[in-house]
């Protein structure tokens, strides 16, 4: 985490803002991860701030992968880990800005939706977005969906064997 919070120094002023709202979102998952729930909420919500001000156009190729489905799948994710009441208008927000078709990027939101709702408790929902995750991961396999492969797999009901198992397969 001090090499993201030491990033997200290093990345201000003009043309960074998509770098810089991607360190933070990554700094604010770790936080999360390591049970600093003020920290991640905070670099969160710097994230989601410095991605408002981002001018994708213009802005340095190699952080071009951070859409809105990938602002929104750091949120499940900080979310998520948490257990946060704001979970469920995040992720109502996340699916509605995937739509009908589902983009590139959709993939990872579903995975990181599944496991958001899963450890939030929400079982039911979390293993119906679990299956729709599958159904979108074999159709568009990437790197990405396969890490959110594995992770779902870890938090699956013992109910759900079947699916965790695939979930591990896919993700070898």
């Amino acid at each position: 985490m001090e090499f993201l919070s030491q990033a997200a120094n290093d990345v201000r002023g003009h043309g960074n803002a998509t770098a810089a709202a991607w360190v933070l979102g990554r700094n604010a998952e770790e936080a999360a991860a390591a049970g600093d729930e003020v920290g991640a909420l905070r670099a969160l919500d710097r994230a989601r701030f410095a991605y408002d001000f981002a001018d994708h156009a213009s802005e340095q190729a190699w952080v071009r992968f951070v859409t809105p489905y990938r602002m929104d799948s750091l949120a499940l994710s900080v979310l998520g880990q948490l257990r946060r009441p704001e979970l469920t208008s995040t992720a109502d927000t996340a699916v509605d800005r995937l739509g009908d078709g589902l983009p590139d990027g959709g993939v990872v939101v579903l995975g990181n939706l599944a496991s958001a709702l899963l450890r939030g408790g929400d079982v039911d929902q979390g293993v119906y977005v679990a299956r729709q995750f599958a159904a979108a991961a074999q159709a568009k396999p990437n790197t990405m969906g396969k890490e959110r492969a594995a992770a779902v797999a870890a938090v699956l009901p013992d109910s759900e064997h079947e699916l965790a198992v695939h979930f591990r397969r896919f993700a070898s």
